[in-house]
């Protein structure tokens, strides 16, 4: 749903109203980066993160029984998701793209292990 928003110019003599809309919310599907996650400060590993269709996916991920997660994006490149699995949880994945760099955090959710809390940053891959 757009919002409309209406500015009223007061003059004498004048009424005006011009309608503006805001940025509408930007698509990352098509891209994919390549990512390091961080925990404790300490390198984790390297993976692939991939935009297609309204979802995310991550390669690591896929091998440890995590689907792919419908993504939400803003007009500012902010991005959210989450990736499931019924044997390993959950992961809430939020971050930023800026060009062609991507930074954020994620969070991995298991019963019986204290969460797990991750950085992750890279640059997008060129086809």
């Amino acid at each position: 749903m757009k919002n409309n928003v209406c500015f009223l110019l007061l003059l004498p003599g004048i009424l005006a109203c011009t309608a503006q809309n805001p940025a509408s919310n930007v698509s990352l599907d098509g891209r994919t980066f390549k990512i390091e996650s961080y925990t404790g400060g300490k390198l984790e590993g390297a993976e692939m993160m991939t935009f297609r269709n309204g979802m995310a996916e991550n390669d690591e991920c896929t091998k440890w029984g995590f689907g792919s997660g419908a993504y939400t994006s803003d007009n500012k490149g902010n991005f959210k998701y989450t990736l499931t699995s019924e044997q390993e949880g959950k992961m809430d994945w939020e971050g930023q793209v800026t060009g062609n760099s991507v930074s954020g955090t994620m969070v991995w959710v298991k019963a019986g292990q204290p969460d797990i809390h991750y950085t992750f940053k890279g640059e997008e891959m060129k086809n």
